[in-house]
């Protein structure tokens, strides 16, 4: 199965345990404690949504990417319950995604939750990244939750990353303006460890 068939198949079954339920519950505080103030918002790997509408709610134009079409089926609808817009966009981030359809320098603020960490290859962080700088503007945020390795913490799922591994594929792109360890899901019993990282562009 391909990397797309599998997400696809996951959300069409249901089975999406990294959903963050109603919405990244990391974000109302990177927004207070690094004063981001509502303007374009791109979620990559934005899956169902949630944190999107969360932020379209609040005054923000959004855009969400997902290489599962019934994911962002499932945004749709969910901004038409909650009243809100937003811009959904299927396909694989970056080689997908040329100037003309994501133009330079056109959002304020940037959302990876999982995605980064999913790609095992570090030859595969450098385009991901560049892409991410490419269409944030200077003076920009951008936001990644990644998971967290602890020694042998026993948990299984993605792959997990250590704060070196971070700064190393980071850094030639971004300047780390916040890092530190928490938890994918706060409130939630047994959620995994995660780093939460905030960044803005050189």
């Amino acid at each position: 199965m391909s990397l797309g068939g599998y997400w696809e198949s996951s959300y069409r079954s249901g089975h999406v345990p990294w959903d963050p339920g109603p919405y990244d519950r990391h974000v109302p505080q990177v927004l207070a404690d690094h004063r981001i103030e509502p303007g374009r918002a791109l979620d990559v790997g934005c899956g169902t949504g949630a944190t999107l509408v969360y932020l379209a709610r609040r005054g923000f134009e959004t855009t969400g990417i997902d290489i599962a079409p019934t994911a962002l089926e499932i945004a749709r609808r969910t901004a038409g319950r909650e009243g809100v817009a937003g811009n959904w966009l299927v396909g694989s981030f970056p080689e997908e995604f040329s100037p003309e359809v994501l133009p330079d320098d056109s959002f304020d603020f940037v959302i990876e939750r999982g995605f980064l960490h999913m790609h095992t290859m570090p030859q595969e962080h450098a385009p991901i990244l560049a892409g991410i700088q490419r269409v944030l503007r200077r003076g920009g945020a951008f936001y990644s939750l990644a998971a967290k390795r602890e020694g042998a913490s026993g948990f299984g799922g993605p792959p997990k990353w250590r704060e070196d591994e971070i700064r190393r594929a980071v850094e030639p792109y971004f300047r780390i303006v916040e890092m530190r360890g928490d938890v994918f899901t706060p409130e939630e019993a047994g959620s995994m460890p995660a780093w939460v990282t905030v960044m803005r562009p050189h």
